[in-house]
């Protein structure tokens, strides 16, 4: 049945209190007499006894509660602070926030900022050069401009993350202060891993000059897993074709060595030159509509990747080369929806190892696809997609209301389809969604339903099931499955949102053992208030932590 309610630990409770009495007891004093007060340098009180982690922990909980206040921050920005995240307190952090972690905080590993947009440059400035042990650093939506970019690659010589995203004051050319310092004329010595720079201004004349600034950072970063940026394959192709002269005078006319000298070829050797043929990324966000043997063959050791498919699907036959690749993400364009057959002789290279596979946007034109496709992936610890019905033909009668029910059993017995032993042991999180609203045929909806209960017996660490939008009766999958003893022992979060799904089989699962703390109900037509307020009354009187969603 599902999670009973818990009671709060010991640690969580105290934090609790501390978090409602904030404002009458542990900063009332420095409210009355001290809050204007902006030159303490350290202020003595109770949270400096505090551990960093609980300090954090608290620092997170008024946050969610939307307790968090000026003068809160101010006692809790403590020297011995580890890891700060501003990020559901943007609109409280001013310079003067900046100029207390710059003068209190100087240990930080971790510093978020994200949409802390009233902090000026220049402060950030001063705080990134104090702040020589960050390793993940996030000013997205900030005022962060390329001195602040500057700063960050001479003196954060341990970051692995950063993400400037969306900083209307960063453009593409403005990366390269990142990676190389003209006061010195020396490349910063950076060990970045992941480069989040999406949404940038591009003020630049031509898409080669962008290009040419993509590929300057590969070449200089080359430890870099993850980058995302809209040039991104256009550079791996010039790397690839070792294209350098493109771009040269737009990079020397703003004071930066040439891809050549990057790459090692010019007359200086740049950071680049051990192996300017072959990069490290291993996660490629998007690839649109590119030849993928140029990708694969400059970047080796991609373990996740994004493809997104226009007209064509013969480049995906490249993905084999990836030996490494765990993590599949196929979208279809709006334009050139393709069919979910044509992923099965793809996955039965690929599946046995994949961890994740994402199948956006096709066509389920062929009612055993899925069928196909599930099982070839084994390990899978995440499967997600969005379909869209097959169009209805002449010869295809959609099926009636209530034929989800088997003709005296004759279809199980004698469909091969049914007689499946499918294994998933590390699948947790199993989402299918439906885009469209027509009826199914009979043979699509008794596929869908194997498909279904096959994968949902073969997966007993499943926590999250999501099945949006299916129109088949669930009702007789769930029987099917909770028939099973131990099956969906694991599962907490449960949509079933626009789903053929009636009140017994959800008092099924209600009664069933599982862990349910989410139960999301919301328009499916065969649950109505009275079933809804019945649900409600069960959770409650049996004290159960479960919120449920309807409307």
């Amino acid at each position: 049945m599902p999670r009973r309610q818990r009671v709060r630990t010991l640690k969580r409770l105290c934090l609790s209190n501390v978090a409602v009495n904030m404002k009458d007891v542990w900063a009332k004093d420095y409210v009355d007499n001290y809050l204007t007060e902006y030159d303490f340098l350290y202020i003595m009180g109770p949270f400096n006894d505090l551990a960093s982690v609980l300090v954090e922990e608290l620092l997170q909980l008024l946050g969610e509660t939307r307790r968090l206040s000026r003068a809160f921050l101010h006692l809790l920005l403590v020297p011995h602070l580890v890891e700060l995240n501003l990020r559901s307190c943007s609109g409280l952090a001013s310079n003067a926030i900046g100029q207390i972690i710059h003068a209190r905080c100087r240990g930080l590993t971790a510093l978020n900022l994200h949409a802390c947009s009233r902090i000026q440059s220049s402060v950030l400035v001063d705080l990134v050069e104090c702040l020589p042990r960050l390793r993940k650093l996030t000013l997205s939506s900030t005022q962060c401009d390329s001195q602040v970019l500057s700063a960050i690659g001479s003196s954060c010589r341990e970051l692995r993350e950063l993400d400037v995203s969306r900083c209307k004051k960063v453009t593409s050319a403005g990366l390269l202060h990142l990676v190389y310092d003209q006061t010195r004329a020396a490349f910063n010595s950076l060990q970045l891993r992941n480069l989040l720079a999406e949404g940038l201004e591009l003020p630049l004349d031509t898409d080669t000059q962008h290009v040419a600034v993509m590929a300057f950072l590969l070449l200089a970063l080359p430890r870099l897993e993850h980058v995302t940026h809209t040039f991104l394959v256009e550079a791996l192709t010039l790397i690839h074709g070792r294209l350098f002269g493109k771009g040269q005078h737009f990079l020397e006319s703003r004071g930066f060595p040439s891809l050549e000298e990057v790459a090692g070829f010019g007359p200086t050797a740049g950071v680049g030159a051990s192996q300017p043929q072959g990069l490290g990324l291993r996660r490629l966000d998007i690839v649109l509509g590119q030849d993928l043997s140029i990708v694969t063959s400059i970047c080796r050791e991609i373990a996740e990747v994004t493809v997104s498919l226009d007209h064509e699907l013969r480049d995906l036959r490249h993905l084999h080369s990836w030996k490494q690749l765990t993590h599949l993400t196929v979208e279809c364009s709006e334009f050139h929806k393709r069919s979910l057959s044509d992923m099965i002789p793809v996955l039965s290279c690929l599946g046995p190892h994949l961890q994740l596979l994402s199948l956006q946007n096709f066509h389920f034109h062929q009612e055993t696809s899925l069928n196909h496709i599930l099982p070839s992936c084994p390990n899978l610890r995440v499967f997600q997609s969005q379909l869209h019905l097959p169009p209805q033909s002449s010869n295809s009668s959609p099926a009636t209301e209530d034929s989800d029910d088997d003709d005296n059993g004759h279809q199980r017995d004698t469909n091969p389809l049914f007689r499946t032993n499918w294994r998933f042991p590390q699948l947790k999180d199993f989402s299918l969604r439906i885009l469209d609203s027509s009826p199914l045929p009979r043979s699509f909806q008794l596929s869908i339903r194997v498909a279904l209960t096959s994968a949902l017996h073969g997966s007993p660490q499943l926590s999250k099931l999501s099945l949006i939008n299916i129109p088949v009766c669930l009702d007789k999958v769930f029987q099917n499955v909770l028939e099973q003893p131990g099956s969906l022992a694991q599962l907490s979060e449960l949509c079933l949102a626009h789903s053929r799904v009636s009140n017994a089989a959800v008092h099924l699962l209600m009664a069933a053992d599982n862990q349910l703390v989410s139960l999301d109900l919301r328009h499916c037509r065969d649950v109505h208030r009275r079933h809804y307020d019945q649900f409600v009354e069960d959770a409650k009187r049996s004290k159960f932590d479960l919120e449920i969603s309807w409307e």
